[in-house]
């Protein structure tokens, strides 16, 4: 009984192997060399000084930063409520426009006359 990788060797025509293999190296070769010729970016000023000597930034709680920046509850809250008001009235402008009809019977009547006229071609 011949062994499996022998029976699939015979079926494939000789030489496709070696040649997908020199294929797949040619274009990984080519991939690297590319990728070689790109310029790394320029970060020199990015960082200050003061910044790439200081100590590591600290995570803070968020309510102790709203704190901090002086961020006024009062003010929070009407930001939420104004915004809930706002979603509420285009919920309101989307269910008065989803009760009326799109096309008038006029225009519907027209579009269907032009579908059938197209049908009959």
């Amino acid at each position: 009984m011949p062994q499996p990788c022998a029976t699939y060797a015979r079926a494939l025509p000789l030489g496709s192997r070696p040649r997908r293999l020199a294929v797949a190296a040619v274009v990984c070769v080519a991939a690297l060399s590319l990728s070689g010729c790109t310029d790394r970016p320029d970060l020199t000023g990015r960082v200050t000084p003061a910044q790439a000597t200081g100590p590591w930034p600290s995570l803070v709680p968020l309510s102790t930063l709203a704190l901090e920046t002086g961020a006024d509850i009062g003010t929070q809250t009407a930001a939420t409520e104004a915004l809930a008001a706002r979603a509420a009235a285009l919920a309101a402008r989307a269910a008065a426009l989803s009760a009326r009809p799109v096309l008038t019977n006029t225009e519907r009547q027209r579009l269907q006359a032009a579908v059938n006229r197209n049908a009959a071609r």
